[in-house]
């Protein structure tokens, strides 16, 4: 019995013998796969890097929504000249930069696509007045030059003048005296904006008004609810009204005699 115990204790200790080299040779392995990982995705990582800076420049596409012949043709001769690198790598955001340099480009987004390439979708500028006679004007009083010259004759449009800088008031001011004299049934047809910053205003049926910078909203505002009131029945008799008096305005009218100048004092403002 002893014997057998002996036995059975030597076996034990002969498999614990045999099992304590294996550990080493367990850690050993996984070092070598972990690195065998590691070293397969360095080498993917270096081959889609390889691929990226190998691949061919990318396509630029001009998208044609939104854009006249004219417009389109611009753009694209503008972008064809940019240097591209490739579909992935190109900055995108300096080609929105090149195509927002053109003064009648109001919006650009450049985006990626598979089949297309690198694509400019552009909106333009909306005009809607003439500034002096070789620019126009949009709604925010951005000034730019059209692509296609004939958009410069327009007959609808109001015509603006002044400086370029001052340009977004003057839309304004213009914005303004359309809707205090629209229920007149009147609409500027030309203001100017003077370098001493007297305003000269003409609308469509051929009155003309000039106001200084002193209270000018007040005295436009005025007048126009004079020429809805008492003035209503002589506004067809009127050629010009100067406002730049403290204590009323004048008024020329449309007549041939000597003298066709009224001054109106403070009692007939309301």
């Amino acid at each position: 019995m002893a014997q057998t115990v002996d036995d059975v204790a030597e076996l034990m200790n002969t498999e614990m013998d045999n099992k304590k080299p294996s550990l080493p040779l367990l850690n050993s392995a996984k070092y070598i796969f972990t690195a065998l990982v590691v070293a397969l995705l360095l080498l993917i990582l270096a081959m889609g890097i390889k691929a990226l800076r190998d691949a061919p420049p990318a396509t630029i596409a001009v998208d044609t929504q939104g854009l006249s012949a004219a417009q389109y043709q611009t753009l694209q001769q503008t972008m064809s000249q940019q240097t591209v690198s490739s579909f992935f790598t190109n900055d995108l955001q300096s080609l929105r930069d090149i195509a927002m340099r053109l003064a009648w480009v109001d919006q650009v987004s450049v985006t990626r696509d598979w089949q297309r390439g690198i694509v400019i979708t552009a909106l333009p500028k909306q005009a809607v007045a003439n500034f002096g006679t070789e620019r126009l004007v949009d709604a925010k009083g951005k000034v730019f030059v059209p692509v296609d010259s004939s958009d410069l004759r327009q007959q609808q449009f109001a015509t603006l003048q002044g400086s370029i800088e001052q340009a977004p008031v003057i839309m304004q001011q213009m914005q303004q005296i359309n809707e205090w004299y629209s229920p007149l049934d009147m609409q500027v047809e030309d203001i100017i904006l003077t370098p001493r910053m007297t305003w000269l205003v003409r609308f469509d049926n051929g009155l003309r008004v000039i106001v200084d910078n002193e209270n000018t909203a007040q005295k436009l505002l005025s007048l126009s609810q004079l020429l809805a009131a008492q003035l209503n029945d002589r506004r067809s008799e009127m050629q010009s009204i100067d406002l730049r008096y403290k204590n009323g305005f004048t008024i020329a009218w449309n007549i041939k005699e000597a003298d066709a100048t009224t001054t109106v004092e403070d009692t007939a403002t309301p």
